[in-house]
C-alpha cells in the first residue's frame, strides 16, 4: 500500500480498496492520461460547445431553433422572456462556440443551428 500522504495517497488508497491491487503506480498514469486528453486538438472546441450549452437559456434557444429552423432575436426573446440584451449575449456565446449561425436582414438578426452543432469529443 502507498505510504505517502496527500490527495494522491488518498486516491491510491481508494483505488486499492476497489481493485485489490497496489494503485501507487497508476495515479500518475491517470494524471498523464488526463493531461493528454486535455491537450488533444478537439478538446478546446468541445469544451467551448459544452460550456455554451450548459446554460438553461442557451439550451432552450438551441431547442427552439431545432424546431423552427430559424428565428429572429425578437422571437427568441418572446419565447424565453429574456431582455433583448440578454438574448443577444446568449446568442453571441452560441455563435462563438460554433453551435449557431446568424444573418442580418436590415435591423433584424436571424439565428439558425450551425451545420454540425454536435459536440465531438477528442
Amino acid at each position: 500500500m502507498m505510504s505517502t500522504t496527500g490527495p494522491d495517497s488518498a486516491l491510491a488508497t481508494r483505488l486499492e480498496r476497489l481493485t485489490g491491487e497496489d494503485a501507487s503506480c497508476c495515479v500518475p498514469e491517470y494524471r498523464d492520461l488526463a493531461k493528454e486528453v486535455a491537450a488533444a486538438p478537439g478538446f478546446p472546441e468541445a469544451l467551448k460547445r459544452v460550456r455554451a450549452l450548459a446554460d438553461e437559456n442557451r439550451l432552450l434557444a438551441v431547442a427552439l431553433l431545432r424546431r423552427r429552423n430559424e428565428l429572429c432575436a425578437c422571437e427568441i426573446q418572446a419565447a424565453t422572456g429574456l431582455s433583448h440584451a440578454t438574448v443577444s449575449h446568449h446568442m453571441a456565446v452560441l455563435v462563438d462556440a460554433g453551435v449557431v449561425k446568424w444573418r442580418r436582414e436590415g435591423k433584424w438578426m436571424y439565428y439558425r443551428l450551425a451545420d454540425r452543432p454536435e459536440v465531438v469529443l477528442p
